[in-house]
């Protein structure tokens, strides 16, 4: 079945001391457009996000939010309680050397360069992270999957109402040769020629075959067909369907210059509005 490009979807995951919930928002795009939020400062991970979510889609443009919370006391600090650690005790060890009767203050270790800001490594948030947004991406799809049942059901409306029109047209077209026929004898009997009968039933065949718009039905319905089919399948199919629905145009512009019919005038116009729906469903398809 057919998926949407829109999707809206979020996911939570922790480990290694952190709380990652990835949020991804999909609309659509005629190419794939990956774009992430939040994380210009970890080139490394924004690189690894990008990577996971190319993988998960076709088509469409993809937003996503990583929102990164510590979930533990040592990963919410602000200093490297370790260096300081080391540091405080290498300026102990080296005040017993000299002989300093006092411990080193704070103070100390802030002008030695011992509060070092604490580091995060981009590697240990990564599980959690690809945990989190494999989450967001599971329920992305189950809503593109969704919406696309309703855009399916929605085109196969169009395209019953299309063959409907197709079917119209067909009774009309023996009355449209008929006429054709009567038109080319009436001129010539008009202007006196004097014309071999069998001379005359074949320039009255070409006429006919010339505006005969039997083809353009057929290809019309091989295109219904052919996004029928589409429609049901189980892959990215929008592209396709967007082509197809140019040729169902381009066959119904010609059908109507053809047509030297009012009545099938009319039907074509109605063709080609609701192929303009079909066109602008299919915007919306992966």
């Amino acid at each position: 079945m057919i998926r949407s490009m829109t999707g809206f979807g979020t996911g939570v995951a922790c480990g290694s001391g952190w709380r990652v919930e990835a949020t991804i928002r999909t609309l659509n795009h005629r190419f794939l457009s990956v774009r992430t939020r939040s994380l210009g400062e970890r080139p490394w991970l924004q690189a690894r996000v990008e990577d996971l979510v190319k993988h998960a889609f076709n088509r469409g443009e993809i937003s996503i939010w990583l929102d990164l919370q510590p979930d533990s006391p040592e990963k919410s600090r602000l200093f490297d309680h370790d260096a300081a650690r080391s540091a405080y005790l290498e300026l102990c060890e080296l005040s017993q050397e000299l002989g300093i009767p006092t411990l080193p203050t704070l103070e100390a270790l802030i002008r030695a360069g011992a509060l070092q800001p604490a580091e995060e490594s981009d590697q240990e948030i990564w599980p959690a992270a690809k945990e989190a947004i494999e989450a967001a991406i599971e329920a992305v799809n189950a809503s593109r999957l969704g919406e696309g049942k309703t855009i399916a059901e929605e085109l196969n409306l169009i395209l019953d109402r299309i063959e409907a029109a197709v079917a119209s047209v067909r009774p009309h077209i023996p009355a449209v040769a008929e006429r054709l026929r009567e038109r080319l004898r009436s001129r010539a009997e008009g202007l006196a020629l004097k014309l071999d009968p069998e001379r005359l039933e074949a320039e009255i065949a070409l006429l006919v075959e010339r505006y005969d718009v039997q083809e353009e039905l057929a290809r019309l319905l091989g295109h219904m067909s052919r996004a029928r089919n589409l429609i049901a399948a189980d892959r990215p199919v929008g592209k396709e369907l967007d082509f197809i629905s140019q040729e169902m145009l381009r066959e119904a512009n010609t059908l109507g210059s053809k047509a030297r019919d009012s009545e099938i005038g009319g039907l074509v116009i109605d063709m080609k509005l609701e192929i303009e729906r079909l066109r602008e469903q299919v915007q919306n398809v992966e």
